[in-house]
């Protein structure tokens, strides 16, 4: 499934929008968990508009943020592959989150 994702890299029409609804939440979790107790990102609820799905990441110390929005658009920002400007919040601005490692692999 790591190829869907270097997929919509090459910018040939495949969005994450086109990705499985199974493989962008399993990514949204992976991505969750990696940013979970980074002292450099707030406290972060994580929350898709778009089904089930909830996630909380970054430190546990300081003031919180939601962030909203749908699916794609939450693994884009986590991913780095979107800015989060289609993405609501409350309690704080969006979070800048440290960059990712280029290739992100999926849990299998």
């Amino acid at each position: 499934m790591e190829v869907a994702l270097h997929h919509v890299d090459l910018g040939a029409g495949y969005e994450l929008e086109d990705l499985p609804e199974e493989f962008v939440r399993r990514e949204i979790d992976f991505l969750a968990d990696r940013f979970a107790g980074n002292a450099d990102v707030p406290p972060t609820r994580v929350l898709a508009t778009d089904g089930p799905g909830s996630w909380t990441t970054g430190s546990a110390e300081g003031a919180g943020v939601t962030v909203s929005g749908p699916s794609p658009e939450l693994l884009g920002w986590l991913a780095g592959r979107r800015d989060g400007s289609a993405l609501k919040t409350e309690g704080g601005p969006l979070p800048e989150l440290p960059a990712v490692a280029a290739a992100v692999t999926p849990r299998v």
